[in-house]
């Protein structure tokens, strides 16, 4: 076994260890009837897939036998048994028909074989690009983006005015910043010169672009890689959600507006994060190295989801009908115009209502627009068919409570891939 596997294989067995140590495997390790030699197997997806990830699941599995009634971690291995469901499985050692198992080291070096390079888009580092544009204008001429710039300011260089930002995000920041050097050069011409400014910047903010360098083995480590960036703005997000959070527990919440500021950011979250969570699980259907590398912080997120309170369960947590319950708060909470909590019907029996035309077989090309059937006040039902009213969708204070596990777990899986993908890549071509 050569250093460099070993690495790898380290991050793997204290990822496993420190999964056997959960309440939720021990809970189930003593629930069962134990002998030496039996194979303990832990799944290799803890979510409920469908309709979320479009991958085949991995059909290779880690685990490891027992001996006196306790798990041997000197006998990791991989196998491909029959698929289930559950997060651990034990195979009695008396079954004749145990599968194949092949020792952990050889599974490691063959899949890192099979890594590719793709893989490491993750950790590829981020660099600002600068970027200029044309402004309509006599006395400015360009507009440029330079992420080193200290200031928004007007400079000029070989005989060329140049309006100069540092950020792509607030235009109005950026005008602000330099208004009263624009007044000094265009003097009343100013109101006219805002409105070129602005198609400038818009047009900026569409053409700037982060350029992503892959790594190779030789590359160190940064802070600033794509996964490294995300980890970065859940960090952020999960700050200002728990500050939000205490206010509300606190009970000094008027009006909710700490509580609607949770709901915002918990809506925010949970759509970015089961598209980075989809990401995850697909990759590592196919990257198993990948998996068995972070499998605690995998199961972490699934037994979060699973501790939520839920209206309904399911044996694997689901993390559609997670975001299907965050999005009903929210959309009960934030559109409330209509404050309706059911559909209203009339009976309109006995009501005339005067047809004024039938349309029969119009040309395809308008279908859609062509109106079968006219009738009058037809206008009025056609608005009125457009109030709707926000799904009934109650969520308790200990749901955006223990939400804050999901984001933490959630965190964690982003470093963990993070730590295993660098040792991966230091290792690929070792």
């Amino acid at each position: 076994m050569s250093t460099t596997t070993a690495s790898i294989e380290k991050m793997i067995d204290d990822s496993m260890r420190k999964l056997t140590k959960t309440k939720a495997f021990t809970d189930w390790f003593n629930s069962q009837q134990i002998s030496d030699g039996d194979l303990i197997l832990i799944n290799n997806s803890f979510i409920y897939r469908k309709p979320l990830i479009k991958t085949t699941k991995n059909s290779q599995y880690i685990g490891l036998k027992t001996k006196n009634k306790e798990l041997d971690f000197s006998n990791i291995s991989i196998a491909i048994p029959s698929d289930f469901d559950a997060d651990f499985k034990v195979l009695n050692s008396k079954d004749k028909s145990l599968p194949l198992l092949e020792p952990l080291s050889q599974a490691v070096k063959r899949e890192i074989s099979h890594l590719g390079q793709l893989v490491f888009f993750l950790i590829g580092e981020l660099i600002e690009i600068p970027l200029s544009v044309e402004i309509q204008n006599s006395t400015i001429h360009e507009l440029k983006f330079d992420p080193l710039a200290k200031k928004q300011e007007i400079v000029e260089s070989n005989g060329v005015k140049i309006f100069v930002v540092n950020q792509l995000t607030d235009p109005e920041i950026a005008w602000n910043s330099v208004k009263s050097d624009i007044e000094k050069l265009l003097g009343n011409n100013i109101s006219a010169f805002e409105r070129v400014f602005a198609a400038a910047f818009e047009k900026l903010q569409n053409e700037a672009r982060l350029e992503m360098n892959l790594p190779d083995s030789s590359t160190d480590r940064t802070n600033n890689s794509f996964i490294a960036r995300l980890r970065q703005s859940v960090i952020e997000q999960r700050r200002l959600y728990k500050l939000a959070l205490d206010k509300c527990i606190s009970g000094n919440d008027e009006n909710d507006i700490n509580l609607r500021e949770v709901m915002r950011i918990a809506y925010n979250f949970a759509d970015d994060a089961i598209k980075l969570l989809q990401l995850f699980v697909s990759i590592t259907d196919s990257k198993a190295v990948l998996l068995w590398s972070t499998l605690k912080a995998h199961h972490d997120v699934a037994e979060a989801f699973r501790n939520l309170p839920w209206t309904k369960s399911d044996q694997k947590p689901s993390p559609g009908l997670y975001v299907e319950k965050i999005k009903g708060a929210r959309n009960r909470a934030f559109h409330n115009l209509l404050f309706f909590d059911r559909t209203i019907e009339a009976d309109l029996d006995g009501i005339q209502v005067n047809a004024k035309r039938l349309t029969l077989l119009p040309p395809y090309s308008q279908r859609k627009t062509t109106i079968a059937l006219d009738y009058e006040d037809r206008e009025i039902v056609e608005i009125l068919k457009e109030l709707t009213r926000a799904p009934e969708t109650i969520v308790s204070i200990d749901f955006w409570i223990k939400n804050s596990a999901v984001m933490e777990t959630f965190e964690n899986l982003l470093e963990s891939t993070e730590d295993a993908l660098w040792m991966l890549n230091s290792i690929r071509n070792g």
